[in-house]
């Protein structure tokens, strides 16, 4: 229970530090990070809820794994912070609207989370929405890169 109640402390945070921060935004751009801490705050008091009655029930802390099952893997967690370190790197010079659907084709394949094709398009999908809010509808600048000459910004 402690675990949890510290996480969503953690998280609890995170979402004060969106919220103010949306604050200092245009209020057509504050929207979102307001709405994100606001999701933050009920997952986090979720997560409360739900380690208080689990503490409640006696359900408590799960039985700890074997150390086979805890071991991290050290070389997957440095080439995946790799890849993002690259995609942060990529998003000016190639643009977020190619940077974004390769990274997350990328990562889909490399946490062997869903098969490829599902990964591009939920890749395009998330692309196309991230591109109808933020681009289109509130207006706010996204680095085009390779598809500048394409859109008009």
């Amino acid at each position: 229970m402690l675990k949890h109640s510290l996480f969503a402390v953690f998280t609890f945070i995170l979402g004060g530090y969106f919220f103010f921060k949306g604050n200092s935004m245009p209020s057509s751009a504050a929207l979102f990070p307001q709405l994100v801490a606001g999701l933050v705050f009920l997952f986090s008091g979720a997560m409360v809820f739900k380690s208080l009655k689990e503490a409640k029930n006696g359900a408590g802390e799960p039985a700890p794994q074997s150390c086979d099952e805890q071991k991290i893997h050290v070389p997957r967690v440095i080439l995946f912070t790799a890849l993002i370190a690259l995609y942060i790197f990529l998003i000016p010079r190639i643009g977020y609207f190619v940077a974004t659907p390769l990274f997350m084709v990328v990562t889909y394949m490399f946490l062997r989370a869903i098969g490829f094709f599902r990964a591009i398009l939920v890749s395009l999908g998330f692309s196309v929405f991230i591109y109808v809010l933020f681009v289109w509808f509130l207006k706010l600048p996204i680095p085009m890169g390779l598809l500048e000459r394409f859109f008009e910004v």
